[in-house]
């Protein structure tokens, strides 16, 4: 079941997770919308209602920010973890909520799906 309040655009960027018992992990974003994103961090393992600090870089038309933001993982899959957002600034939502209304997806990065496995 789906229990997303908003949609969800497809994307490939880098970010860095940091989570204090096992410190920084790099991840590949691979949805992400104003609610949260689904991170492809390999085999490794966080736990369900583990709070994070998700660092990552938006642009689109010219306007990049670069987001720090708490984070809740509320789903584990196989390879990733659903995050749920805990605030965002207002630059930050504005930019989001653009890039997702233009549904302009984010070029892949080179090497982002091979680097976690």
């Amino acid at each position: 079941m789906d229990n997303r309040n908003s949609p969800r655009l497809p994307v490939n960027l880098y970010t860095m997770l940091n989570y204090p018992s096992l410190g920084l992990i790099r991840g590949c974003i691979r949805n992400i919308g104003m609610g949260g994103m689904f991170v492809d961090i390999g085999r490794i393992q966080l736990p369900v209602n583990a709070t994070l600090e998700a660092s990552l870089l938006l642009g689109g038309d010219g306007l990049d920010c670069h987001m720090q933001v708490e984070a809740i993982v509320v789903r584990c899959a196989e390879q990733g973890v659903g995050l749920m957002f805990d605030e965002l600034d207002e630059g930050c939502r504005n930019t989001l909520s653009r890039l997702i209304r233009s549904a302009v997806e984010v070029p892949a990065e080179p090497g982002c799906p091979d680097l976690l496995h």
